[in-house]
């Protein structure tokens, strides 16, 4: 329990710099889904039953703090989250460039869910150019980030656990 309580502590202060990113630079056009890396990297560690409940969590959080409709985050990060622990113990914790071309694919897929079960965006939208101006920028910034927390990880704590 203690835990869990940690890492939704953890979760809130990645949505509040999240949010804050928008606020400190409004001309920016990628903002990184911090919660979904942190969820994508702990599926690929810990496998993806906790991965699916701080995935719910963290969903109901973007749901509450970042979406105009209530609910579509939740399924998305959850399912999401199921697939990449799919990963889970099926490479070596020495191989740094498995979690961030997790983080490339579960983004990709997370973005592409989100367009679709978003009813606005469902039959007007140009989905390549969309896929090639953002979602694929998107996911190459987040799984550079994914990267570089991963190998932190690694190097302060996960090959001692």
């Amino acid at each position: 329990m203690k835990n869990y309580l940690q890492k939704l502590l953890f979760m809130i202060l990645l949505l509040i710099c999240q949010l804050s990113l928008g606020i400190i630079f409004p001309s920016l056009n990628l903002i990184p889904d911090f919660i979904l890396i942190f969820i994508i990297l702990n599926a690929v560690v810990t496998g993806s039953r906790n991965a699916m409940i701080y995935a719910f969590t963290g969903g109901i959080l973007q749901d509450a703090f970042l979406g105009s409709f209530i609910g579509i985050f939740t399924p998305v990060k959850t399912a999401v989250a199921f697939l990449a622990g799919l990963l889970s113990k099926r490479f070596f914790p020495e191989n740094l460039l498995i979690p961030p071309i997790g983080v490339f694919a579960a983004t990709i897929i997370h973005e592409f869910l989100y367009l679709m079960l978003k009813e606005s965006y469902f039959f007007n939208t140009n989905y390549l150019d969309l896929f090639k101006d953002i979602i694929l920028p998107l996911a190459a910034l987040n799984s550079l980030i994914a990267f570089f927390a991963y190998l932190a990880y690694y190097i302060w704590g996960g090959r001692n656990s």
